[in-house]
């Protein structure tokens, strides 16, 4: 269990499994042990007076890496539900059991010129303050074409962003970040406000979310990692397209498979985005934590959300009840073995016949126009 969403985890965990007739187990990050414990001596209270099994729900009162290890092992664990840092994630998949994995977000945002400016801000300011930025699903980073980033950044100030210089900018990503790379757990969580008093930062009153212009990706460049907080980088590029190789950049130095939203009311260009950006959900024209998580969009309501492939997960899904049950099917014949045997082409000399007579197949073709549109696909 995470120490950065620790308590809603747990509830969600604790209601997904049961209701998938499961019971669970919690192995709490050492740092959220006492809400952890405390949430599963809330959920365990809840199962008692409705007339269940408290023990449904248990949870590690000493939590080490040898005592989750031992967890995760056991032979009597039908399925882990890993959420935490790439290395715990790794753990929970050469365990020898079953697992799925949910790793970090790192969201860009792309204000795209088309959106109403005044209403994608609100809508990513209101976004990312939702539980100070805890949630993964947040928005990690705003970005826009060149042409639009004074109008893009002049609507943000006015809707509560504070934009650092050059010199705070640094001072802050040197706090923000340890030195392994990691993100400095002292600001999960924390207001703008209390974020700057710990950096040793002076920000106006009523600062909603820090800002830090940024222009790389990856070491040495702090604000294009995941940060759960109100913190948020600013990136632009010269068009739509160079904006799209943004983002694939910063998804696949962290966050690939989880999460991208994106502003317009394009939709070529929308479409462009969701055929390219390596992640499992994109909220279109909404704050990215409530539409990843299902609260605002059609998407499965969910806290644990998967990154496929891409992020290294078993399934891109909004993990829920129906990914912790086991499916029996039972299956009747349609059709007998004859039927298909009968059914099927012939082969002579290994080549099947179409049945389709030569000249219906090629006369009418236009070759040239066949390898025309593949070329233009293939450079698209």
């Amino acid at each position: 269990m995470p120490s950065t969403n620790p308590t809603s985890t747990t509830f969600y965990k604790a209601l997904i499994s049961i209701k998938a007739g499961n019971a669970i187990v919690f192995s709490p990050h050492p740092q959220a042990k006492r809400c952890i414990m405390e949430s599963v001596k809330v959920i365990k209270q809840a199962i008692s007076e409705a007339g269940g099994n408290e023990d449904l729900v248990g949870c590690i009162s000493m939590p080490t890496m040898q005592a989750t290890e031992s967890l995760m092992r056991h032979p009597h664990v039908a399925l882990i539900l890993a959420t935490g840092g790439a290395a715990m994630v790794r753990a929970a998949y050469s365990s020898g059991n079953p697992a799925i994995g949910v790793g970090p977000g790192n969201g860009p945002s792309f204000i795209e010129r088309s959106a109403d400016l005044k209403e994608a801000v609100a809508q990513i300011v209101a976004s990312k303050t939702f539980d100070n930025g805890t949630i993964c699903a947040s928005e990690q980073s705003v970005i826009c074409t060149d042409d639009y980033r004074g109008e893009v950044r002049a609507e943000m100030e006015r809707q509560g962003c504070y934009f650092l210089n050059d010199a705070e900018r640094a001072q802050l990503g040197r706090y923000i970040l340890r030195a392994n790379g990691t993100m400095n757990p002292e600001i999960v969580g924390k207001s703008a406000q209390v974020i700057a008093k710990l950096a040793g930062l002076t920000i106006p009153e009523g600062t909603k979310i820090i800002v830090a212009p940024e222009d790389g990706v990856g070491y040495g460049h702090p604000y294009s990692n995941e940060k759960l907080a109100p913190i948020l980088a600013f990136y632009s590029a010269p068009d739509y397209k160079a904006v799209c190789e943004k983002c694939e950049e910063i998804l696949h130095y962290e966050g690939a498979g989880h999460t991208f939203s994106i502003h317009s009311q394009n939709e070529e260009i929308v479409s462009y985005f969701s055929a390219r950006v390596p992640v499992s959900r994109i909220v279109v024209n909404a704050g990215s934590t409530l539409g990843a998580i299902g609260a605002t969009t059609g998407l499965v309501p969910a806290l644990t959300l998967g990154c496929g492939a891409e992020g290294g997960s078993s399934t891109s899904d909004n993990v829920g009840p129906l990914n912790l049950i086991n499916r029996r099917l039972v299956a009747y014949p349609l059709r007998t073995q004859a039927e298909v045997r009968a059914s099927m082409p012939d082969c002579p000399d290994g080549i099947c016949e179409s049945g389709i007579g030569e000249p219906e197949r090629f006369d009418n073709v236009d070759v040239n126009a066949v390898v025309a549109e593949i070329l233009k696909r293939l450079r698209s």
